[in-house]
């Protein structure tokens, strides 16, 4: 049994339940959120999930680089373990800007519906991708991709763009050049709020020095 801590609509705490009961129950909870930018290289990068995850089939798309739920208890900053486990990155919260709360509703599968408070952040995360040990099974690979052509793909302008791959295998991480298309990527990300569009402006902002109001 897994406890997160739940809350009423308004963001009230109302005690805790196991995540599985909370996704069945639709009840509300937080989670904390990531994407990677390297303001060097200006580059972005972002996850692909490890298959069996879900009670639902999901496809391999590519998501936000850093994801996951908060467990009971947890003050937001200790949200940073979450990048700790499935980049293999030790970093401390300090290094993070937070870029603002998400509140989303979506039902997935009858028994998987996620009311969400999403806590998200960018990672200012100047390596390279060789450098990011991928500690977590969960995870299955990463996407690194220019931020321009980001935001292109993310608006509609383009449907593929270049792209780094780091996959695991069975002998460790493979690194290949491949492209990513907007199939790969999640469509209620794309479509409803704009959610991929909007952090990736913010990541621009971010490496053109803004500090104010960057908001995903």
């Amino acid at each position: 049994m897994k406890l997160i801590d739940v809350f009423n609509d308004r963001y009230e705490h109302i005690g805790t339940e196991d995540k599985k009961i909370a996704h069945a129950k639709g009840l509300w909870h937080r989670t904390f959120s990531a994407l990677a930018i390297n303001s060097t290289t200006q580059r972005v990068v972002l996850q692909k999930k490890a298959p069996g995850r879900y009670t639902f089939d999901r496809p391999d798309y590519a998501d936000i680089t850093v994801g996951g739920h908060y467990q009971a208890g947890e003050t937001i900053p200790e949200g940073v373990r979450e990048v700790h486990e499935e980049l293999g990155l030790h970093i401390t919260y300090g290094d993070l800007y937070p870029i603002g709360l998400r509140q989303t509703a979506v039902t997935l599968a009858p028994d998987y519906i996620e009311r969400e408070f999403q806590h998200w952040h960018l990672i200012p995360l100047d390596v390279a991708l060789e450098e990011i040990p991928l500690a977590d099974a969960e995870v299955s690979g990463l996407v690194e991709i220019a931020l321009d052509d980001a935001i292109t793909l993310a608006d509609g302008a383009t449907d593929a763009v270049p792209a780094r791959y780091a996959t695991r295998t069975d002998n460790g991480l493979e690194y290949s050049e491949a492209t990513l298309t907007t199939a790969d990527l999640i469509p209620n990300y794309l479509k409803l709020d704009q959610l991929y569009l909007r952090l990736f402006v913010a990541a621009r902002r971010f490496c053109a020095g803004e500090r104010t109001h960057v908001f995903w």
